[in-house]
């Protein structure tokens, strides 16, 4: 069984403001699957704002990069990508990625998935 330490998507023919009104809806299911702020569900509010309020812009969204059990990493980039991340190999990694790659491309964004190439993994798998 292959392990997961991060899912990348990249979005393709797309600008930021093209996913107002998904990104938000996106960023809730992420943080309700990964059981994030259950306790709290106005802090999900505050979060999608934030988020929802870059969009609109046409600006690169935070995503959630936060402490928490898994993150939406937005790198700093021309590209239009994120990051599924969480500091240890898991198959909830594979499970949120394919969640959230199915719900783009019912809303119509072409996008590719890729596994393991975020940065930060290269450099950890090099110091093993």
């Amino acid at each position: 069984m292959k392990k997961y330490w991060n899912g990348h998507i990249i979005m393709e023919n797309v600008e930021w403001k093209d996913l107002d009104g998904i990104w938000g809806d996106m960023l809730t299911m992420f943080l309700e699957e990964t059981k994030q702020f259950r306790d709290n569900p106005e802090m999900i509010r505050i979060i999608v704002e934030e988020n929802r309020i870059d969009i609109k812009h046409n600006r690169k969204p935070e995503g959630f990069n936060r402490e928490g059990r898994m993150r939406i990493v937005v790198p700093i980039s021309n590209k239009k990508e994120f990051y599924i991340y969480r500091g240890v190999y898991s198959d909830d990694v594979r499970v949120i990625t394919e969640k959230i790659s199915n719900f783009l491309a019912e809303k119509g964004i072409k996008h590719q998935v890729e596994w393991n190439d975020m940065l930060l993994f290269k450099l950890k798998k090099r110091r093993r």
